[in-house]
């Protein structure tokens, strides 16, 4: 596994953990993390041990940005290779093949926000904000990852005012799946994390595709493509061996569809 200079990574039943690692910037993404961050999910992509990906900060703070220092003194060409930059990491999370989940600890503002937003799903500790806060810098946000979490006049409220929101309101809206209590961010984030990648990569890897692809298209549609992989994925050798042991589980009166209702 390659050693980065501004990330932690390692792998935990299945879960490519991804932790921003440079406290003097409070985790802010200049040049060097946006490249790194790349190069890891590149790593994990086809990597058959990693099933999904867990992106965190510290138990304090996520990301604090854009690293708008790295901006000042420099000239268009600069500005546009950093801006390519960018896209190329908000692509390759908002596109990545397996799940994603964010853990947010602290102010999440603006590019920090938007890095959570291009996630699957984000776990939020009850000390985290969110802001589309670029407005404040003559920036826009990334509106279509808040449209993506929460409805319209919310994403316009906050990306024409950039004002953060607490942690329980961004639950409320939806930009948040789950609050966790302080301090236990990590262990709650890994174990969800866990929950998609028992699954293994082969499944969560379809499971993705069809998440990214199915909401773009109308219902007929997205019906039919459903049911094409339905049926591609009863052809194959997992399913056999995955419907075999469920209903060995359901004769024991242990069923995996209900094991963790009351969790």
């Amino acid at each position: 596994m390659t050693k980065f200079q501004y990330l932690l990574t390692s792998v935990d039943e299945g879960v490519g953990i991804m932790q921003i690692n440079h406290p003097e910037k409070r985790n802010a993404l200049g040049w060097e993390l946006h490249r790194e961050i790349i190069d890891a999910l590149e790593e994990w992509a086809y990597d058959d041990e990693v099933a999904a990906v867990l992106i965190i900060g510290t138990e304090e703070y996520f990301c604090a940005g854009w690293a708008l220092d790295v901006l000042q003194g420099t000239k268009d060409e600069d500005r546009t290779e950093f801006t390519d930059l960018a896209l190329r990491l908000m692509v390759a999370i908002y596109d990545y093949r397996k799940p994603t989940v964010a853990a947010v600890a602290g102010v999440a503002p603006g590019y920090g926000m938007d890095v959570a937003n291009m996630c699957d799903i984000t776990i939020a500790s009850k000390n985290a904000a969110f802001g589309s806060t670029q407005v404040k810098y003559a920036m826009n946000g990334f509106y279509h990852g808040m449209l993506s979490k929460m409805n319209t006049q919310r994403a316009r409220r906050m990306l024409f005012t950039g004002d953060p929101i607490s942690a329980e309101e961004a639950l409320r809206v939806g930009l948040v799946d789950e609050l966790v209590e302080i301090g236990t961010l990590r262990e709650s984030a890994l174990r969800l994390a866990k929950q998609i990648a028992e699954n293994g990569s082969e499944l969560t890897t379809v499971l993705k595709e069809v998440a990214l692809r199915a909401q773009n298209m109308d219902h007929i549609g997205a019906t039919a493509y459903e049911l094409r992989v339905t049926h591609d994925l009863v052809q194959r050798g997992l399913f056999t061996r995955k419907i075999a042991e469920g209903l060995e589980r359901i004769k024991a009166g242990t069923s995996k569809a209900t094991e963790r209702l009351t969790r």
